[in-house]
């Protein structure tokens, strides 16, 4: 008599999402491991990169009335960098890590509009629950502008980015180390609708959306995959802002709500149940002369989220 085992009782597809996890780690295939830690990565790429700029964009067309502290018109030169550590989590797997952020730009204000260039570069380092880490870094230019409706009642703003991207994902059961190699195009817009000035106190509705498209390729072993990727989030809030002595204290609340999975439906297996995050961002920016404004804030994440960090921002501007 001779017995057989058979496999139709039981496939891969029927496993859930954690026993695939765990089973590829137990074999040491790793690949999915691979895929949540450069997810993580990219989820926090998504949270950082902008912030540098939407400070200008706000500097400039937050209303203020005569006399108030804010930017004259003209143009302005500015430097600032962010370094920020952060952890989270993606489908069973968590990371954490640091990333930093250092961007040179220069803008002008004319009446009503906004128009600026800046360029830097982006770093985040990741270790993840897999036992290992992952580097992502590249340079960045990017473009914004905005425009303002009604008396400055209403401010518009869009930001467009291009980012070359190079890295490495190191772990102990893999061969060798992936080589990353790419690029990343993402752009972010948002609405404010201002409300009537209470004392010192201006404060504003917003609303917008961002969206990130990576174009990565990971060589290994002589072979190379694709680690492409598309991101997408929607948010909404409040900023708020209030003269202080020679300068003023400023930030916001926003809620961040993440629909990757809805512009690239191979993220399901990726994603968990925590899609969103609360941030709440408080600073303060001081006159050093006639020309001269330095300005720093802190951002943090409120309550549990798979996307959690902390982070500083410290910018310098020049104003002729």
């Amino acid at each position: 008599m001779s017995t057989s085992l058979s496999l139709t009782a039981w496939s891969l597809p029927a496993c859930t999402l954690l026993e695939a996890a765990n089973i590829s780690r137990a074999l040491g295939i790793g690949a999915l491991d691979v895929d949540q830690t450069l997810r993580g990565a990219q989820k926090q790429a998504l949270a950082q990169n902008f912030n540098p700029i939407i400070r200008q964009v706000d500097s400039a067309m937050f209303p203020r009335g005569e006399g108030e502290y804010g930017r004259p018109p003209g143009t302005n030169l500015w430097a600032s960098t962010e370094i920020s550590d952060f952890d989270g989590d993606v489908a069973n797997s968590s990371y954490s890590g640091d990333g930093k952020v250092t961007l040179l730009g220069i803008d002008v204000t004319h009446e009503n509009l906004l128009v600026g260039i800046a360029a830097g570069n982006s770093k985040i380092d990741l270790d993840h629950g897999g036992g290992g880490r992952t580097d992502l870094d590249g340079e960045i230019i990017s473009a914004y502008g905005a425009v303002s409706f009604l008396d400055n009642t209403i401010v518009l703003d869009t930001i467009v980015m291009y980012q070359e991207l190079d890295g490495a994902i190191r772990a102990r059961y893999l061969a060798e180390h992936i080589d990353l190699d790419g690029d990343r195009w993402a752009v972010r817009g948002s609405g404010t609708y201002f409300l009537p000035e209470y004392r010192s106190l201006r404060a504003g509705l917003t609303a917008g959306g961002a969206y990130m498209e990576d174009d990565l390729d990971g060589k290994y072993l002589g072979s190379t995959n694709d680690y492409g990727v598309e991101l997408g989030e929607v948010f909404g809030g409040v900023k708020f802002g209030a003269d202080f002595l020679s300068g003023e204290v400023f930030g916001s609340l926003l809620y961040h709500y993440d629909v990757s999975s809805d512009v690239d439906s191979d993220l399901d297996f990726l994603d968990d149940e925590e899609d969103d995050r609360t941030v709440l961002e408080l600073g303060a920016a001081h006159r050093l002369g006639t020309h001269v404004d330095f300005a720093i804030a802190g951002r943090t994440t409120l309550g549990s989220s798979s996307t959690e960090y902390d982070a500083i921002n410290a910018t310098m501007s020049y104003n002729f």
